[in-house]
């Protein structure tokens, strides 16, 4: 058995008894030395919590091949940017207990005396500080750590023009606490060391207008001589894919980006990974970004399946291209359980190719549609037909790793 335990802020006062009871009935533990120190009372086999997480989760594997039980320390809630996400994926196996705890955010949104129910959440702490949502309507509440520092959160919001109320929260539940509330410009400036400091960033007066724009005209992108998915074509593939605001989204062969751009738009609070081998069309897809001011979407230069190592789970996965490697892309393709994919092909053979895999590997709700596009236009006063390539959509779910 495999417990993973929030710890909360990490103060004793903090630990509620069934979480204590649960700690002193395992046979091993791990953590940080500050959350160990949390229980002097456990006289069992302890360790401390590798920085090397292959390690750590080596050593599990030996207690669990003993039939020991583990459990496994977290501060703050587990279901929070944790190693639950990394255990689950180690173990898909394992009978695991998850006991929540009172997280950072939670503490933040109960300092500011503020609901959180329909706040917005992100981590920079070991991600690139490009992901920090760009468009937001409510709260958001934002984790730092490492070089990404409150300060910095700060000078990107006001590289983007955006002087924002902020709430700085560090060291919560401590006695050296920090509770501020103050602006971008203010905070930018600050010499205070702040380490793993929450911030809760209030969004702008004008934050609901101009956010998506499904079906972008293909002449507003700079294309050059990458191949292109038409405008009529994009809705639908996009429409297949049911993003949602937080999704994680990869796109394989992303071209000029112009798909990855549409979804990093129905995804403000999500990350578009755009994994693509041509230089010319990774130039494109640089360049559209900053077109489309779209920095929740990062270029993975490329070809796929080699590069999707690189790549963190997604809700969704769109595939465009392939290269006669579909099958060693579906089998490597961190997309989580539920997650939608869709791909594209233009001709029978590959598009009977795929539905065949989908199947194979336990995809659900497989379906294909073919979209025969034609465009009228005008000449000479008159308008005359030009059709476009017939493309197949094939979209499916992905079935629970277990079935």
């Amino acid at each position: 058995m495999l417990y993973v335990i929030g710890t909360g802020p990490g103060r004793p006062e903090w630990i509620p008894p069934a979480v204590r009871e649960t700690v002193l009935g395992c046979d091993v533990l791990i953590g940080s030395d500050r959350l160990l120190q949390l229980f002097p009372e456990f006289k069992q086999e302890k360790h401390t919590l590798n920085k090397d997480l292959g390690q750590t989760y080596q050593l599990i594997s030996e207690f669990l091949s003993h039939r020991l039980s583990i459990g496994v320390l977290v501060s703050g809630d587990p279901g929070f940017y944790s190693i639950l996400s990394g255990l689950r994926r180690e173990f898909p196996g394992v009978e695991m207990t998850v006991l929540p705890g009172i997280s950072s955010m939670q503490l933040a949104f109960a300092k500011a005396g503020l609901p959180w129910q329909d706040a917005s959440f992100c981590s920079v702490h070991g991600r690139d500080i490009q992901t920090l949502p760009r468009f937001f309507s409510s709260p958001l509440a934002v984790l730092t750590g490492g070089e990404n520092s409150p300060q910095r959160v700060a000078q990107v919001l006001l590289g983007r023009g955006l002087n924002l109320k902020i709430a700085v929260g560090n060291a919560l539940a401590y006695e050296d606490e920090v509770w501020d509330l103050t602006d971008a410009s203010v905070l930018a400036r600050s010499e205070q060391v702040l380490s793993n400091a929450i911030l809760i960033i209030f969004p702008p007066a004008n934050s609901g207008e101009g956010r998506v724009r499904l079906g972008i005209a293909d002449d507003e992108f700079i294309r050059g001589r990458v191949p292109m998915t038409k405008a009529e074509v994009r809705v639908q593939v996009l429409a297949k894919a049911r993003i949602a605001p937080s999704d994680n989204i990869l796109d394989v062969g992303a071209g000029t980006g112009s798909i990855s751009i549409e979804a990093a738009m129905l995804a403000p609070h999500g990350h578009v990974y755009a994994v693509e081998q041509n230089p010319e069309a990774q130039d494109l897809i640089r360049k559209n970004r900053e077109r489309f001011q779209t920095p929740n979407l990062s270029l993975i230069p490329g070809s796929a399946p080699a590069v999707l190592n690189r790549v963190p789970p997604v809700q969704v996965c769109i595939i465009g291209g392939s290269k006669g490697q579909l099958r060693e892309i579906l089998t490597h393709v961190p997309l989580a359980s539920g997650g939608r994919l869709v791909m594209t092909a233009v001709t029978l053979e590959n598009a009977a190719s795929g539905l065949g895999l989908l199947k194979e590997l336990g995809y659900h709700e497989v379906e294909a549609v073919s979209l025969q596009v034609v465009r009228w236009q005008e000449a000479a006063g008159l308008h005359m037909a030009n059709s476009l390539n017939q493309v197949f959509i094939i979209s499916a779910t992905k079935g629970a790793e277990h079935e």
